[in-house]
């Protein structure tokens, strides 16, 4: 994949590629854009690009390309929220890993990933390595929420901002990928324009039967004596509690703009009627739902919590 390849991001991409190819790159980049913008891609782009022996950088063939895409780079390093957030001891672990001479590359790299789950402590452990590191170390930090950061992890870092695709837009890049047009239509909506978020729903076998078990749930609900009825339905789906509340929230958002006129993507099915709940009503019941979730309260407690409040909106 090529920078070029980023519709919407290409040209801005490959203007700090440039850069990066000219020694003129920031260490510490922060890459802020919604989930499936590209910004994991566009980061491993960069950093195949850092190691690249070719001539065109990144040539994509090189042993250091090659490493860098298969993951088993010695001198790149990626960290992950473990469970909801990224810890402080995680951090710590990135800082004795960095702090060591790197293996072949001259410098370390670092992707770290919903940087904005970072703890606050872990954000506070990063700041002076980000800031003067012991030995060279470029910085990737991918966020889909910059505000979810300190401002002194901020103000280290340039700021690179991935334009979100309009639905149009990423319908014609799923469709350059093959995708069949009927698809490619309703995903892009579904997607919200995310072309990362279609190409994992439609690679996941289990989204669309999850997301019509989400539809027959609500339209089960038929006011308070049918709210058990309906949570029942979902019972058994509480690992998959964050997909069941995203394609809540975006069957919610949808309907909003169905009711305030806009167009169902051609589709009637991308956002079903559901009798007697507004896309308004909806939304509201799935935030309530969410700080329930981080509160600790069971998923059934919380969703029959949620159905008993959409019937008394």
């Amino acid at each position: 994949m090529k920078l070029t390849d980023f519709v919407g991001n290409g040209e801005m991409l490959e203007q700090l590629m440039r850069s990066a190819r000219a020694g003129r790159i920031v260490h510490a980049l922060l890459f802020a854009g919604a989930s499936g913008a590209g910004k994991r891609t566009a980061a491993k782009l960069f950093v195949q690009a850092l190691y690249c022996t070719g001539a065109e950088k990144p040539c994509g063939a090189c042993p250091a390309c090659r490493r860098v895409a298969e993951n088993t780079h010695p001198d790149v390093h990626v960290v992950r929220p473990d469970g909801r957030s990224i810890l402080v001891e995680q951090i710590r672990a990135l800082i004795d890993a960095v702090s060591a001479m790197p293996y072949e590359g001259g410098f370390h790299t670092v992707i770290i990933e919903q940087a904005d789950r970072m703890t606050d402590s872990a954000q506070n452990a990063l700041l002076k390595t980000l800031e003067n590191p012991v030995v060279p170390v470029m910085f990737f930090l991918l966020s889909e929420s910059v505000g979810g950061m300190l401002p002194t992890v901020q103000s280290r870092c340039q700021i690179v901002r991935f334009r979100a695709l309009t639905t149009e837009e990423c319908k014609g890049v799923l469709l350059k990928r093959g995708m069949e047009v009927r698809r490619a239509e309703l995903l892009a909506g579904l997607s919200g324009g995310s072309v990362g978020r279609a190409l994992e729903m439609d690679a996941d076998e289990e989204y669309f039967p999850l997301r019509e078990r989400v539809i027959k749930s609500l339209k089960t609900l038929k006011g308070p004596g049918s709210v058990a009825a309906a949570a029942f339905v979902l019972s058994a789906d509480k690992e998959k509690s964050g997909d069941v509340l995203e394609i809540m929230e975006t069957l919610a958002r949808d309907r909003m703009a169905v009711e305030n006129g806009a167009p169902a993507f051609g589709q009637e099915e991308a956002v079903p009627r559901i009798p007697g709940v507004n896309g308004e009503t909806l939304l509201m019941g799935v935030m309530e739902m969410r700080r329930k979730l981080r509160s600790n309260v069971s998923w059934q407690n919380a969703l029959e919590e949620m159905y008993f409040r959409i019937c008394a909106l």
